[in-house]
């Protein structure tokens, strides 16, 4: 079934009008007629089944149906923070970071980014990371869409609600870290930081902040990952160890 974002729906309503990209797509790219059933969702965790009562070209007008019961989400709440990685790689960490179950993505400028400011400075960045996200939540019938930050220096990324737990991956060899075969012995929090570096890695005062706001590293076994696939891998070995649920 064709899923439609909707952030906006309110609180009681009956028919939603739907604009803008999501009524492009209903329009023109899936060519929705009266009559037909969608699944409308507002990112939040709640879904409903939909019919299609009136198309145009700027909008298409759907009633509200049944509520649709949502996909269970993940027991533990994951805000993941990613250096800030080059061209496409953050829109394949978003995508991956959204089916895997975070609650939030916050790209964050680190010492080794090399990634020239002048490209995310703006909002357009963001805006763009957070229509990918729509789309993969879409595609995986998830009903949440994670929280998406503009990025934000490594040091603000303490300035957010603590975390129960702090992880942070490093590179494999790396001293005092926990080995990927021993993230069983941690136990389930509610909440969870999520560090990861950009190509580059930590820079050794970004290793000191860690530390001092009580940060674990951890590492995902022996061999050397591409930063972008770094968050997928270390979240289905979170599930893995703790359960979805």
């Amino acid at each position: 079934m064709t899923r439609v974002y909707m952030p906006d729906v309110a609180a009681g309503a009956t028919r939603v009008e739907v604009r803008g990209d999501e009524a492009h797509h209903l329009s023109r790219v899936v060519r929705a007629r009266v009559g037909d059933v969608v699944g409308l969702f507002d990112g939040r965790g709640r879904e409903w089944r939909a019919r299609v009562d009136e198309v145009t070209k700027q909008s298409v007008v759907v009633t509200l149906g049944e509520d649709v019961p949502a996909v269970v989400e993940p027991s533990v709440q994951v805000t993941l923070a990613i250096g800030v990685l080059k061209g496409d790689q953050m829109d394949s960490v978003v995508r991956d970071a959204t089916v895997m179950g975070v609650s939030a993505i916050v790209p964050i400028a680190t010492d080794h980014v090399t990634v020239p400011a002048r490209a995310w400075r703006d909002d357009g960045a963001a805006a763009r990371w957070h229509r990918v996200a729509v789309a993969a939540a879409k595609q995986c019938q998830r009903a949440v869409v994670p929280r998406m930050s503009a990025v934000v220096p490594f040091a603000e990324v303490w300035t957010a609600p603590r975390a129960a737990l702090v992880l942070a991956c490093v590179e494999p060899g790396a001293l005092g870290v926990t080995p990927g075969s021993a993230w069983q012995t941690i136990a389930r929090p509610a909440s969870v930081l999520l560090l990861v570096g950009p190509e580059g890695g930590w820079s050794d005062p970004e290793v000191a902040q860690i530390g001092a706001h009580g940060g674990h590293a951890v590492s995902l076994g022996p061999r050397t990952l591409r930063a972008e696939l770094v968050p997928a891998v270390a979240m289905a070995t979170l599930w893995s160890t703790w359960g979805w649920t």
